[in-house]
């Protein structure tokens, strides 16, 4: 969604809206159109000259960078009682070094904006994909526990008070070896049933029995697809949020050394694979947690401070 343009934000600021209202009361309070006319003529003179000042431009881009803060608290509040303590304190971290980031400065100004923004963009997507990283987790687990055991309830685990069901793998060295395992168990699991569907369909004639194995086997097979697909998805989540912090931490070491334009020529890179992620999750398993907004997709359309 395009923000709205600077001349419709500085008709709807409060203030102008409110004094118009004012004017219009007074004049209908006192029979006289005077008052509402002389107020339309500051308006017009307010939206000639104001909507293209400095002043209007800084005071856009700190109502917008708000907007994107208030966003992304809200967002971390929803999904940080998902996750394990390890990537609580991962995205602290990164919160904690993009607010360094923001606060350097160059002959006297603000720098890099367009780079905070694409900063707070990644911020929000690796919250997203931390919450997928787990839900891909339980779901790996859950399965597996029903392969060995048969279809439960629940997964067997201690629930925290107050908290959401976590599994997760806090060394993340072993995460690739373990999802490898735990889809490959799976995936074996289901081939053996498999097989054994096909010879009974190979000795039963009867023509009910055979639709329900020849259904049956359908089934096993999708879920042996998904399964996969699952998993691969765990691994790239994985890759991409370390690929994330890597460069989170790049930035905030070579940001005093290098121009903007080299800056976002890395950032760019890992927004376009981040995208990319995106959307093949969205196949696996579309985002239920909380849409993302355009604000910080559309990077271009926010006010920018000169």
């Amino acid at each position: 969604m395009k923000r709205p343009s600077k001349i419709k934000e500085a008709f709807l600021e409060g203030f102008n809206t409110v004094g118009l209202a004012g004017a219009a009361a007074l004049s209908v309070a006192l029979l006289n159109p005077l008052p509402l006319l002389g107020a339309l003529v500051v308006e017009a003179a307010y939206l000639l000259f104001v909507p293209d000042s400095k002043w209007y431009e800084r005071r856009l881009a700190s109502k917008y960078d708000q907007e994107v803060i208030d966003r992304r608290v809200k967002l971390r509040d929803q999904i940080f009682p998902s996750l394990g303590s390890q990537m609580q304190a991962r995205f602290s971290r990164l919160e904690m070094m993009r607010d360094q980031i923001g606060t350097q400065t160059l002959d006297g100004r603000m720098i890099f904006r367009e780079v905070l923004r694409k900063l707070d963009y990644l911020l929000e997507k690796f919250l997203h994909f931390a919450s997928k990283e787990v839900q891909f987790e339980n779901y790996l687990r859950s399965v597996l526990d029903e392969v060995k055991h048969g279809p439960v309830i629940a997964p067997p685990v201690q629930k925290r008070p107050n908290k959401k069901i976590v599994f997760q793998i806090e060394d993340m060295s072993d995460r690739d070896e373990w999802v490898k395992d735990t889809v490959n168990i799976i995936a074996d699991k289901y081939t053996g049933e498999i097989e054994g569907i096909e010879e009974l369909l190979s000795r039963d004639e009867n023509l009910h029995n055979q639709a329900v194995l020849e259904k049956r086997k359908e089934v096993l097979t999708r879920r042996s697809q998904y399964v996969v697909r699952i998993g691969e998805s765990l691994i790239n989540v994985s890759h991409q949020l370390h690929l994330m912090e890597d460069t989170f931490g790049l930035i905030n070491d070579e940001i005093r050394a290098r121009s903007p334009e080299q800056v976002l020529a890395d950032i760019e890179d890992v927004v376009f694979q981040t995208d990319s992620l995106t959307a093949t999750l969205e196949d696996v398993a579309p985002f239920d947690v909380m849409p993302l907004e355009d604000g910080a997709r559309k990077l271009y359309n926010a006010p920018n401070e000169k």
